[in-house]
């Protein structure tokens, strides 16, 4: 097998020239054989990280103490690192013991799964000592040694299962199964930050509603914050998560299967950035409301085109809306936004100032009122957005709530 990777290959030669073992391990082969796209290529070698330091020109001693460099080359970052066993790990995460070792041997019996457990030399030959390439081609989902001890290790490790089920569509082993569903409640040590990294990459996946579904029935759902142990409001594989485009509409639809509502609360549990709090409570209400009656220009206008279309997209998921019709229902919303006659306040013609030039009011309450009625009559074609036509109107409202001024 030829190289694959030629930036990364002056890394090997530089390493390898030197008296030194160096391969290409984990996800890049994985992603390599299975074709898909290869981002990050780490490399394992048994040259301490001071060697990796006095070889390259550029590094950054990223996580020294574990071994690991990284090292700059034609503008692309790799992770460096010194061929490493791990034991006694303290807090469910970080081992309290790291053994530099001579071996990729013992490096690669670290690792989580067999599919993660792959090295590529220079020469192109896979080093597979756990049979990750023969579960690639069964598509299956299998830990490295004991997935009990392997859990236990990390319990953030069966989020990654279930996650790698979710991305690659494969099946999770029965051991691998019966262990997540034993070892479940140790998700409780692991931070929030961690859990929801890899539950917004599982609902990401093409076979998020598998991953959903696997989460229910090993129990692991129950251990995540605020998520009760009840069924769900909805079957996952009866929602079409393919035709949702953003993370904030996965999001929203996973709350939609667990029939949880209080998003301010559960925006708080799983430490969400205001930004999508504040997207999928909008989402939320949107799409109550879109249930209950058609989009106008009005409601458009208020709910904004992005959110009208994530609510249709939403709406497809759910199976209110057919598959095929969906790109029509799409096309009807964009023809209603393109007919409002602004998408914004700041495209009145006027604001709160000139309707104090127009009244013997003093500013208060009732110019918020009017700008709305303003906006609303503006937005639907019942007054054009001209000086002299809102003028007009207003004049005429404010006649008829003189007693209020």
């Amino acid at each position: 097998m030829e190289f694959p990777f030629t930036d990364a290959a002056f890394l090997l030669d530089t390493l390898t020239s030197h008296g030194y073992e160096a391969y290409v391990v984990g996800g890049a082969v994985r992603d390599y054989l299975l074709g898909r796209p290869v981002h990050d290529v780490d490399i394992a070698t048994s040259a301490h990280p001071d060697d990796v330091i006095s070889l390259f020109k550029r590094t950054v001693p990223t996580g020294i103490r574990h071994g690991t460099i990284t090292v700059i080359y034609k503008k692309r970052s790799y992770e460096v690192t010194t061929f490493r066993s791990e034991a006694d790990y303290y807090d469910f995460r970080h081992p309290g013991k790291v053994t530099f070792e001579t071996s990729l041997d013992k490096d690669l019996m670290r690792r989580d799964f067999t599919i993660n457990a792959l090295a590529m030399e220079r020469t192109g030959r896979i080093i597979d000592l756990f049979g990750g390439t023969e579960d690639m081609s069964l598509k299956r989902i299998r830990m490295v040694g004991s997935p009990a001890e392997r859990i236990t290790e990390d319990p953030l490790r069966i989020m990654r299962g279930i996650r790698f089920v979710s991305e690659l569509n494969f099946n999770l082993g029965s051991d691998e199964q019966a262990a997540f569903s034993e070892k479940a409640t140790l998700l409780r040590k692991i931070s929030v930050e961690r859990i929801e990294q890899e539950m917004t990459r599982l609902l990401d996946g093409p076979a998020r509603a598998k991953a959903i579904k696997l989460l229910f029935t090993t129990g692991c759902l129950y251990a995540l914050p605020l998520i009760k142990n009840k069924p769900a409001a909805v079957e996952p594989d009866q929602v079409d998560f393919s035709v949702l485009a953003t993370n904030d509409e996965r999001w929203t639809a996973f709350l939609l299967v667990l029939g949880f509502r209080d998003t301010a609360k559960f925006a708080r549990e799983w430490k969400w950035p205001g930004a999508r709090r504040k997207a999928v409570a909008r989402l939320q209400y949107y799409f109550e409301q879109r249930k209950r009656e058609p989009w106008s220009q009005l409601s458009i206008y208020v709910a904004g085109l992005r959110n009208a279309q994530s609510v249709e997209r939403l709406l497809c998921a759910f199976g209110q809306i057919r598959r095929d019709r969906l790109s029509e229902s799409l096309d009807r919303i964009n023809r209603i936004w393109a007919s409002c006659r602004i998408h914004s306040r700041s495209e009145l013609a006027v604001n709160g100032r000139d309707l104090l030039t127009w009244s013997d009011a003093r500013q208060g309450p009732w110019m918020k009122e009017a700008l709305n009625q303003i906006e609303q009559n503006v937005v639907t074609g019942r007054i054009a957005n001209d000086r002299e036509a809102i003028e007009s109107w207003f004049r005429t409202w404010q006649a008829k709530q003189k007693k209020r001024f």
